[in-house]
C-alpha cells in the first residue's frame, strides 16, 4: 500500500490604471494551491490514516493545542485564522493536498492558528510515528514534503514583499491570481469573500470591494455568486507587475 508512495510522478485602492497588453508578466501564479501528494497518493494514504469528515465552521485544529498527528487535506478547504482582539483574521488557505500540523510538529511548538473548514473537507491524520514511518519507507516521498514546506514558507515571504512593496491594486491581483481554481464550466474563480481576501492582505474588506469593482470595469474580472471570475489573467498578470522575488 505504500508502494505507490515510492514511486513518484513527476496601500491605496484608488487612481490606478488599468493596464495595457505591452510586455508580458513572467508570474505562474497558483503557488498556494499546488499540493504535496498525487489523487492517486491521496488514496493511498486514506488507507493508512484516519479519515474524518467535518462540515464547515468546524475547528479541526486549534491554536495552542499540540501538534501530534500531521492532517492531509484530501477534500474541501481550510482557512487558517490567527486570534485577535478583534475577533480572527485569515492567514492562508490551505487547498486539498496541502498539510497542517507538520511544521509545528517538527518545531515542537502547539499550533499557532486555528484551522476552519471553509467548505465541506476530508482529512487524513497520521500519528506522529505513522508519519516518521511513511517519511522512511520513501525517501522520495521525503524530499517532497520538505519541499513542500519550502513552498509554503516561499509563498509567505512572496505575500509579504507584495504587501510591503505594491499598491492596493497589484496586491489583489496577485492574490487573485495565485488563489484561483477552476470552477466547473472551466472558468477561473476565486471563492473567497472580500473580507478573507482583506485579511489575507492586512486591509480593510471595503478597500478590497472598491479594487474589485475596478477591475470589473476594466474587463479584468466579473462578480458571480459567492465567486470573483478571472476574465483577463494576462491583464491582472501585468496589474501585478513583475514577480514579487526572483
Amino acid at each position: 500500500m505504500v508502494g505507490r508512495f515510492t514511486t513518484v510522478r513527476g496601500g491605496s485602492a484608488s487612481s490606478v490604471a488599468m493596464p495595457t497588453r505591452s510586455s508580458g508578466s513572467r508570474w505562474t501564479g497558483r503557488a498556494s494551491s499546488r499540493g504535496l501528494l498525487t489523487p492517486p497518493e491521496l488514496a493511498d494514504l486514506r488507507q493508512i490514516g484516519t479519515v474524518r469528515h467535518v462540515e464547515v465552521g468546524t475547528v479541526v485544529a486549534a491554536a495552542g493545542s499540540a501538534a501530534t498527528h500531521v492532517q492531509v487535506l484530501t477534500g474541501g478547504e481550510l482557512e487558517l485564522m490567527a486570534r485577535t482582539d478583534g475577533g480572527r483574521v485569515t492567514t492562508a488557505v490551505v487547498r486539498p493536498g496541502g498539510v497542517i500540523l507538520d511544521i509545528p510538529m517538527l518545531l515542537g511548538h502547539p499550533m499557532p492558528f486555528d484551522a476552519v473548514a471553509s467548505r465541506e473537507s476530508e482529512l487524513v491524520s497520521l500519528s506522529r510515528e505513522r508519519w516518521g514511518t511513511l517519511l522512511h519507507s520513501s525517501p522520495t516521498l521525503a524530499v517532497r514534503w520538505m519541499t513542500s514546506i519550502a513552498q509554503r514558507l516561499d509563498a509567505d515571504r512572496r505575500r509579504l514583499v507584495v504587501m510591503t512593496s505594491r499598491p492596493l491594486v497589484a496586491q489583489v491581483a496577485y492574490l487573485l491570481l495565485d488563489l484561483a481554481e477552476s470552477d466547473p464550466a472551466g472558468r477561473d474563480v476565486v471563492r473567497l469573500s472580500h473580507t478573507t481576501l482583506g485579511h489575507l492582505l492586512g486591509v480593510r474588506r471595503q478597500a478590497v470591494t472598491r479594487v474589485v469593482a475596478q477591475m470589473r470595469r476594466g474587463g479584468l474580472v466579473a462578480s458571480r455568486y459567492g465567486a470573483t471570475e478571472l476574465v483577463d489573467p494576462e491583464g491582472l498578470r501585468e496589474l501585478m507587475g513583475f514577480e514579487p522575488l526572483p
